[in-house]
């Protein structure tokens, strides 16, 4: 059976740009937007890295249904290039990795903006504790099952990720110490630490080939 054509690329952008526009109107005329002004700019930047890491997993869980739509949707596609059960699970653990992680980002903030009380803050806290748990877990059974390749994209995500990190906290701590620069908040460097990871984390991936 020949495989079905792929769109082009360019029907796949417009295609990807009509969603966003349509997914921004939707924000834009139930007032979230409107909602998220009101909330602090770290609490902004963190929701943004948040949505778009929610956005890249629903790419990814919509690309992994199935060999077929892998086939049409994945940029890095090859025609001829076998789709097997390793490629497809391995992008739903990254989905799914994603999606907890963006999760994660949404869940303090939101939850300070919704006004939660103690009690009520104590149980987001043990529920993120548990999710990170989890996380943290699926992580680990994931690298023990993963190819080289993809361990090597892996490592070398954090290590350029922790280096870039530290001499930048290095650099902006000394600043702070000699007053030449203000106090941050940590939930600031907490986004900014995962922004940069996620953006390390792709661009290694895009360079091996291995970005849908």
């Amino acid at each position: 059976m020949p495989e079905p054509a792929r769109p082009p690329q360019f029907l796949r952008m417009v295609i990807g740009a009509a969603f966003g526009l349509a997914i921004s109107m939707i924000a834009a005329n139930s007032g979230f937007l409107d909602w998220m002004r009101a909330m602090p700019a770290d609490e902004i930047a963190s929701a943004c890295v948040a949505f778009v890491m929610l956005f890249l997993a629903a790419f990814a869980f919509v690309a992994a249904a199935s060999p077929g739509v892998y086939r049409r949707v994945a940029a890095n596609y090859r025609d001829g290039d076998p789709v097997d059960s390793v490629v497809l699970r391995t992008m739903r653990f990254n989905a799914l990795t994603l999606a907890l992680s963006g999760a994660l980002l949404l869940a303090p903030p939101f939850a300070v903006r919704f006004g939660v009380n103690e009690s009520a803050a104590v149980a987001v806290a043990a529920g993120m504790t548990l999710v990170v748990l989890a996380l943290s877990w699926i992580n680990w059974r994931e690298y023990a099952k993963n190819d080289e390749l993809t361990r090597a994209v892996s490592a070398e995500a954090n290590v350029v990720s922790f280096t870039l990190l530290t001499l930048a906290l290095f650099g902006w701590a000394s600043l702070v110490k000699l007053g030449l620069a203000p106090e941050i908040s940590s939930w600031t460097l907490m986004t900014i630490a995962v922004a940069v990871h996620l953006i390390v984390q792709m661009a290694a991936a895009l360079r091996r080939g291995m970005f849908a």
